[in-house]
C-alpha cells in the first residue's frame, strides 16, 4: 500500500501555529463567508476548511472529471425531451406542489414558444469514493483501488455553488503542508480554478445575446452568506471581458421592477439583459408569494438566455437521476459505448416510490434496513434528504399513500474514511475521522439540437464528520477541502 504522506501527528504548538497562519491566509485570500447575523458591512469570516488536504486517489479524481463533458451532454438533451421529462416527472407533479409549479411554466412557456433557444447550464456532480471492504486510509497507508469505486450522489443544475471560493483551497493546502514540512510532487495538489472556466461560459452566453450593451443578471438573495463565491464569478467575468457589467436582483425586485419589451427583451431598471444566472430559486422557500412565481414566469417567457432554464432545472429532480438508471435510458442520448460506459459505471442503487408492487417492495426494504438507503424528495441545496430512523418513521408515516411519489430511494454510500482537522467558526480544533464529496464542475452552451460549449471546469471537495449525513458548506457541516493525489 502506498504511504500516507499527510501531517496527523503534530505537536500542539506546531498545529496551533499553522492553525493561525491558516485562518490569516485564508482571510486573506477570500476563502470566506459572510456573518449570518448582525451588522454584516465590510465583515467576512472564515468558510469552514480542512486544514490540510485528504488522500484521493489519482485515477478516482481522472475518472470523474473524464465523465463530465458525457454527463453535460446527457443532461442537456434530456432537458429538451419534453415527452420524456412529463413521462418520467409525472407522479411527482401529481404529489410535489413545488415541481409542479415549475412544471407548470415549463408548460406556459413551450406552448407560447420559446423567446431564446441558446441555454447556458453550470452543472455540478457530486460523488462519493465508496469502499467495498471497510477499510478506511489510516497513516499506514490506503486501501487497495479494487476496494474503491466513484459513486454519484447527485447533479445540481441550480445549486452549483462554490466554482468561485474553491479555486484558492488548493493554494491554501499547498502552504499548510509546506508550513508542517511535508515533502509532496506539484501533481499531488493540482491547480483548480473551476471559476475562472464558468465565467468563460458566461461570457460566452453573453457574447451570443449580441447586446454589447446588455448585462448579467445575478440573481440571488438579499442576505446572502456565500455571497463571496459568487462576487468571485462576478469579478471573474470582468477579468475575461473589462465591458461587461454585472447586476444582482432578487426574485421580488424582477415581479416589481422588470418588464418585457414587445418581441421579449427582459428589462429591469433600464437595463437590458442579456443573461441570468439562478443563484436562488431552487427550494420552495424562494417563493413565498405569487409574486416571486410571478417573476420566474416573466424571466422564463423572455428573450435572456437562461442558467438553467425551468426545463433544465427539473432535469436535476432526483426521479431523472433515478429513471437514468434504469437500462437504456441513458443509451437513448448517448450513442458513444465509452460515454454510456463512464456514466453508468457511476450509478448507484436507485429505487422508485411509485405506487405499484416495484414501489412496495423498495419501501419494505427501506423500512427493514433503514441504515441502508436514503430518501430523497425533488430538491437541490441539501438539508433535504431523510436518513436512519427519521426515515424510517416517514416511510410509515406515507408509504402506503401516493405522497411517497414525491421521493426516491437511493443505496446509501459507504464513503472513504480518513483523518483531518476542520476548521469551523467557534469550535475547537480535532483530529477527526471524516469522509468526503467529490464534486465536478461542468458549463454547456446549447441551442436546440447544437452543442456549442462543452466543458469540464474543476472540482470541489467538501469533508466532514464521519457519521454526518448531511453536507452542506453554508451551513457549517462541511468543510472545503483539496484532493491529495495518490497512485494506489
Amino acid at each position: 500500500m502506498a504511504t500516507c504522506l499527510l501531517p496527523h501527528h503534530l505537536k500542539d504548538e506546531q498545529l496551533r501555529e499553522i492553525l493561525e497562519l491558516a485562518k490569516d491566509w485564508v482571510l486573506i485570500n477570500g476563502l470566506v463567508f459572510k456573518p449570518r447575523t448582525g451588522s454584516t458591512d465590510g465583515v467576512s469570516e472564515c468558510a469552514p476548511f480542512a486544514l490540510f488536504p485528504s488522500v484521493v486517489p489519482r485515477r478516482i479524481l481522472k475518472q470523474a472529471a473524464d465523465c463530465m463533458v458525457d454527463f453535460n451532454r446527457l443532461m442537456y438533451r434530456v432537458a429538451q425531451d419534453h415527452e420524456f421529462l412529463k413521462e418520467a416527472l409525472k407522479s411527482v407533479i401529481r404529489v410535489d406542489p413545488f415541481v409542479r409549479a415549475l412544471w407548470d411554466i415549463h408548460c406556459k412557456v413551450r406552448e407560447e414558444g420559446l423567446a431564446q433557444p441558446v441555454s447556458l447550464d453550470h452543472y455540478r456532480n457530486d460523488f462519493m469514493i465508496k469502499v467495498t471492504d471497510g477499510t478506511k486510509i489510516t497513516d499506514a497507508g490506503i486501501p487497495p483501488s479494487s476496494a474503491m469505486e466513484l459513486k454519484q450522489i447527485e447533479l445540481n443544475t441550480i445549486a452549483s455553488a462554490s466554482a468561485g471560493i474553491i479555486g484558492s483551497a488548493c493554494r491554501l493546502h499547498r502552504y499548510t503542508l509546506d508550513l508542517a514540512g511535508k515533502a509532496y510532487s506539484p501533481e499531488q495538489i493540482p491547480d483548480n480554478d473551476p471559476g475562472l472556466v464558468v465565467a468563460r461560459g458566461m461570457v460566452k452566453a453573453w457574447e451570443l445575446y449580441g447586446n454589447k450593451s446588455a448585462v448579467i443578471l445575478f440573481m440571488g438573495i438579499k442576505e446572502e452568506s456565500n455571497i463571496f463565491d459568487q462576487r468571485l464569478l462576478e469579478f471573474k467575468v470582468h477579468q475575461l471581458n473589462r465591458s461587461i457589467r454585472v447586476i444582482r436582483r432578487t426574485l421580488s425586485d424582477l415581479h416589481s421592477r422588470a418588464s418585457l419589451s414587445e418581441d421579449r427583451r427582459l428589462i429591469i431598471d433600464d437595463c437590458e439583459v442579456a443573461l441570468v444566472l439562478l443563484r436562488d430559486g431552487y427550494s420552495p422557500d424562494s417563493y413565498p408569494s405569487d409574486r416571486e412565481w410571478s417573476a420566474r414566469l416573466l424571466l422564463e417567457r423572455s428573450k435572456a438566455i437562461k442558467c438553467p432554464t425551468v426545463r433544465s432545472q427539473l432535469s436535476g429532480c432526483k426521479k431523472i437521476q433515478q429513471v437514468l438508471a434504469r437500462s437504456g435510458a441513458v443509451e437513448k442520448y448517448i450513442s458513444d459505448p465509452a460515454a454510456v460506459e463512464r456514466i453508468r459505471a457511476t450509478f448507484a442503487g436507485q429505487y422508485g416510490l411509485d405506487m405499484g408492487p416495484e414501489g412496495d417492495d423498495a419501501v419494505k426494504k427501506a423500512i427493514a434496513s433503514p441504515d441502508k438507503y436514503v430518501l430523497k424528495p425533488q430538491r437541490e441545496g441539501g438539508g433535504n434528504n431523510l436518513y436512519g430512523v427519521e426515515m424510517k418513521a416517514r416511510l410509515e408515516e406515507i408509504g402506503s399513500t401516493p405522497e411517497r411519489e414525491a421521493y426516491i430511494l437511493m443505496e446509501k454510500i459507504a464513503p472513504l474514511s480518513e483523518r483531518n482537522y476542520l476548521v469551523k467558526q467557534g469550535l475547537p480544533i480535532a483530529l477527526t475521522d471524516v469522509v468526503s464529496e467529490l464534486g465536478t464542475y461542468g458549463v454547456h452552451i446549447g441551442s436546440g439540437e447544437k452543442e456549442i460549449l462543452n466543458l469540464h471546469c474543476g472540482h470541489l471537495m467538501r469533508t466532514k464528520v464521519q457519521g454526518t449525513d448531511e453536507g452542506g458548506l453554508s451551513a457549517g457541516i462541511a468543510a472545503y477541502d483539496t484532493p491529495f493525489l495518490v497512485d494506489v
